[in-house]
């Protein structure tokens, strides 16, 4: 049986960026890689990096459920296959890790099947996920909106300025998604609802016109912040400081635990240690990183 061996790099993604609550994606230069080989005669997987010590290492795997997932929608058996995944993307931790393995899986049942239709990798990592914006990233890299109509998802994408990065504050926090959904609210008010879709409209014009005057009063929240941020010592203080030192936007980044500021690359080194100093301050353990914004989505070579 002849084998045939492939190399995957999919991004992180940060989502919400404060007001697009399940709705706005951005893909970060943090991939998790997966290297595939088909024409075995049984599926192994090896799994290192974050999580290494729980992350099940056979079909359970997130990744190659996802594998199977698209490939039995595509009405093909999965075929046996040999997985070396390496994930440097903190769990938990709102960068979209579960989004990449979700998008590694799915781009590999494209290569197993010939199917690499981007709406239908994008609708599959939905109904695996439960919401879109991340997959989306990941899978398209650069800026996305994500929206849902009547199950299917509608998404569209365009490059964020070049000269913005992130700097990520990644506190020893871990909050799982089901748990971060838990504490919203069930119900908001009218003026919460049309703050909110102001400030996504605002962020679209803003990314699209280099409008960074415009993205802090984007980045504002009324939906999940206010409830989510509670996890994190010293929240508003990081937020305020961020700010003092040169962002554009800083939010909440997913569900957390990640607070993601958005400044000139030439801003981030201040904007790193302003945040880092007022955790301390509030006694948060936390590890800070300077991400590139990727313009690229999921992709893949064959090896030789």
């Amino acid at each position: 049986m002849q084998q045939r061996r492939f190399h995957l790099a999919v991004p992180a993604s940060t989502s919400n960026l404060g007001s697009g609550f399940d709705t706005l994606g951005l893909a970060l230069k943090l991939h998790l890689t997966v290297t595939a080989v088909f024409g075995v005669d049984e599926t192994c997987i090896q799994y290192s990096g974050e999580g290494a010590d729980r992350i099940p290492a056979d079909e359970r795997n997130l990744l190659y459920r996802s594998y199977a997932y698209a490939c039995e929608n595509s009405g093909k058996t999965p075929l046996p296959v040999k997985m070396d995944i390496h994930n440097p993307i903190p769990l938990q931790r709102g960068l979209g890790s579960s989004g990449a393995a979700i998008a590694a899986g799915l781009m590999l049942a494209g290569i197993a099947t010939g199917c690499l239709e981007e709406t239908r990798l994008v609708q599959w990592g939905y109904e695996l996920e439960g919401h879109p914006e991340n997959v989306s990233a990941s899978l398209m890299g650069g800026f996305t909106v994500s929206c849902l109509q009547n199950g299917r998802v509608l998404t569209t994408r365009t490059l964020p300025p070049e000269h913005l990065v992130a700097v990520a504050l990644i506190p020893d926090i871990t909050i799982p998604t089901e748990q971060a959904r838990r504490v919203l609210p069930k119900h908001i008010s009218l003026q919460e609802a049309i703050f909110n879709m102001q400030r996504v409209a605002l962020w679209v014009m803003a990314i699209q016109n280099n409008g960074f005057a415009w993205m802090r009063a984007a980045s504002e929240d009324r939906l999940h912040q206010p409830y989510r941020s509670r996890f994190i010592p010293g929240f508003d203080a990081i937020l305020s400081a961020s700010y003092d030192a040169g962002a554009h936007a800083t939010f909440l980044s997913g569900s957390g635990s990640t607070i993601l500021a958005l400044c000139d690359r030439d801003r981030a080194g201040a904007v790193e240690s302003a945040m880092a100093a007022v955790a301390r301050s509030h006694n948060l353990n936390c590890t800070t990183r300077m991400l590139e914004l990727e313009g690229q989505g999921a992709r893949y070579s064959e090896l030789e």
